[in-house]
């Protein structure tokens, strides 16, 4: 499925009584993915994880529209479409074991248990995370396998969107060769978009880079 974004805005108000400026994250991007890998590159707060995430239909933008495969899709067809993997674990429920979490974002997303945990199995394989450490609670985790089981929860999904936010954050080597073998895998299929501040990494996930400033494409790359 082919995904379009046009002319998006996203601004984010001042705190109320800060006496700061409203932040302009989004200022009218336009872009086309899928099917295949994109690299998103940029510099801190030049509006990646906000692009990601009204992508992902968890915020809304402001002006503009996404269309999905040729039709206008909102905040809760794009939630339908995309499977998001964020730049930091805070969406976990860090009492619950990785496997618990797993099962229970599976069912949100109309896996079964079983389909859920065989799909874990298989990618943990993938990315290196072993099986002990899927039944251990998700707060006793090292930083780099929390983003092992955020990439799971991912890739599980088999979504048509599939967008990884700084996905090689904390990954060893092992775990790194095996999510670019997910991607290329993934990208025959799906749309996804991939940001990271590792140009070698980047590069080798996505066969197009695309770099964001200041809430825009860069020098318009919109292809």
């Amino acid at each position: 499925m082919k995904f379009e974004a046009r002319e998006l805005v996203k601004v984010f108000p001042a705190p109320v009584l800060s006496g700061g400026m409203a932040l302009r994250a989004l200022g009218g991007l336009d872009l086309k993915a899928g099917p295949g890998a994109l690299g998103v590159e940029g510099p801190n707060g030049s509006g990646k994880t906000t692009l990601f995430k009204v992508l992902a239909g968890i915020i809304a933008a402001d002006g503009g529209m996404i269309l999905a495969g040729g039709e206008a899709a909102g905040a809760e067809r794009l939630r339908e479409l995309a499977a998001y993997c964020p730049a930091n674990p805070r969406s976990f429920y860090f009492r619950l074991s990785a496997e618990e979490n797993l099962r229970f974002f599976g069912a949100l997303a109309g896996l079964t248990a079983a389909v859920a945990l065989e799909r874990a199995g298989r990618l943990a394989e993938r990315l290196g995370l072993s099986a002990a450490d899927l039944l251990r609670r998700f707060d006793r985790l090292s930083e780099g396998n929390m983003q092992k089981v955020s990439l799971i929860r991912s890739f599980s999904r088999r979504a048509p969107l599939l967008l990884l936010d700084e996905p090689f954050r904390g990954l060893d080597a092992v775990a790194c060769g095996g999510l670019l073998e997910l991607i290329k895998e993934t990208a025959g299929d799906s749309a996804l978009l991939v940001s990271s501040h590792s140009p070698g990494l980047l590069r080798e996930a996505a066969g197009r880079i695309i770099a964001m400033e200041a809430g825009k494409i860069k020098n318009g790359d919109v292809s």
